[in-house]
């Protein structure tokens, strides 16, 4: 018997990432700059995760996600100063909620 099958790389925003089918492996990069929890597994900013690993099977994969917004103050845009005369320049940092998603699936 022939299966073909072909690895796939997409990145989604916080609200766009779907039901995934028939997936033989799934790794998630976090390319945001906020952490995110995806089906329990926490994954910081640039860390590579590996959710399914390539073992033969496939399946229909849903992912649940949080992104956890920053406790960094500047996230917020807020403006610091130390005293009257020293002035703090922030720049404001946007939150990004993204991950980029490599995963093999059966054609």
């Amino acid at each position: 018997m022939f299966v073909e099958s072909a690895f796939i790389t997409r990145e989604f925003k916080e609200e766009q990432i779907p039901i995934l089918e028939n997936v033989t492996c799934l790794s998630v990069v976090n390319t945001g700059n906020t952490v995110v929890v995806i089906n329990g597994i926490s994954i910081a900013p640039t860390q590579i995760q590996v959710l399914i690993p390539p073992d033969g099977t496939y399946s229909r994969v849903q992912l649940e996600k949080e992104f956890i917004p920053p406790s960094n103050p500047f996230y917020n845009g807020d403006i610091f100063t130390k005293n009257e005369e020293e002035k703090i320049i922030v720049v404001k940092v946007i939150p990004q909620n993204k991950i980029l998603l490599i995963y093999k699936k059966l054609i």
